[in-house]
């Protein structure tokens, strides 16, 4: 039986004291001094077709949504990418043998290289993701040079798995709360029930193949608190409030402000790594690569020989119409939910 193309290579597995204490400071010290943030949707997507494409929706209805009815106040930072450190004081950090060593081993990889660093800060949210996974590398294309609608649609349709570069990511949390607040996941595919991971995390977390698995973290926070708010648009940033606290920013107005102890953070590091020497020089000599025009080529011939009904574009990485014609396509999302941390109706942001 073919294993579904959002299987992990293996269940996440649990993980405690990731992270030291002088280590744990330090990056919540650039959290703090670094700033402001920006809203995770903000940095990634341009359009609501774009953000379908990612978060598992159809794309049937895209006249009737826009990029606000998305929001959630969970913004992002980074302490390096593309293997390069971004911050000096977390360079050991982000060069760690200890991360790298657990991501080759769920591989069984025999070399390896850090490839991301970054860092949510999640205000009090409901529980509106209904599962994603991470942004996929292949050998010539990656999320440095490739949208992260196009990365999702090109895992999901199974056509470039021969290019696929290895990963794993080491995900520490940082909720002390058991106010919901879990990590859903769905190890055997999005059609089978999930597993989860329940609150409080205190530099605990997973290690996990969360490019090829769907997950989520759940609602968090203080219920009371967990609605959008007024003001808050695709631009708005996360600021220091104080010594401990945060606040929400569009265009230099406060729109919101964040107790610490109702925000989630959470420390994302990613590695790729690579079965033997062959494997690496394949990847750094770019002697196998993808590149955006067989890409398109590849997913043109598959939506012909699905027998798709479509304008074939002159621009596809802009073409909306044909991006909402891929989502429909390849249309994959989680339908089972644990008890303990439904799936919630998005409420429309109001003007």
């Amino acid at each position: 039986m073919t294993a579904h193309p959002m299987t992990p290579v293996k269940p996440p597995t649990y993980l405690t004291d990731i992270f030291t204490e002088d280590e744990t400071a330090r990056l919540f010290g650039v959290m703090r001094n670094k700033g402001p943030w920006r809203l995770i949707a903000g940095i990634y997507f341009k359009s609501v077709e774009e953000l379908l494409a990612v978060s598992g929706g159809s794309g049937d209805n895209e006249e009737e949504l826009d990029l606000s009815d998305f929001l959630t106040p969970a913004f992002r930072g980074f302490f390096g990418n593309n293997g390069i450190v971004y911050e000096e004081t977390v360079h050991d950090i982000f060069y760690s043998k200890k991360l790298l060593d657990l991501v080759k081993s769920m591989h069984g990889a025999q070399y390896g290289a850090p490839y991301l660093f970054q860092f949510n800060m999640q205000g009090p949210s409901p529980g509106y993701d209904n599962g994603h996974f991470d942004g996929r590398s292949w050998r010539g294309m990656d999320p440095t040079n490739t949208p992260a609608w196009l990365t999702s649609i090109m895992a999901k349709s199974g056509l470039f798995d021969a290019w696929e570069v290895k990963a794993g990511q080491v995900i520490t949390y940082h909720y002390d709360s058991d106010i919901d607040g879990g990590f859903t996941y769905w190890p055997d595919g999005p059609d089978a029930p999930p597993s989860r991971f329940a609150p409080p995390f205190r530099n605990s977390g997973i290690l996990t193949d969360n490019q090829r698995m769907f997950h989520r973290g759940e609602a968090s926070g203080p219920r009371d608190r967990r609605g959008v708010p007024e003001g808050m648009a695709l631009h708005s940033l996360l600021e220091p409030d104080g010594e401990e606290d945060w606040k929400v920013t569009t265009d230099g107005v406060v729109v919101n402000r964040f107790k610490a102890n109702e925000m989630r953070a959470l420390f994302h590091y990613s590695a790729h790594v690579f079965t033997d020497m062959a494997d690496v020089k394949r990847y750094y000599d770019h002697t196998d690569d993808l590149d955006r025009d067989r890409v398109f080529e590849m997913l043109i011939a598959d939506l012909r020989g699905r027998g798709v009904v479509f304008e074939v574009p002159t621009d596809p990485i802009a073409d909306r119409a044909f991006i909402a014609t891929l989502t429909r396509t390849y249309a994959m999302s989680p339908t089972i939910f644990p008890e303990e941390a439904p799936l919630e109706r998005r409420r429309r942001v109001s003007a």
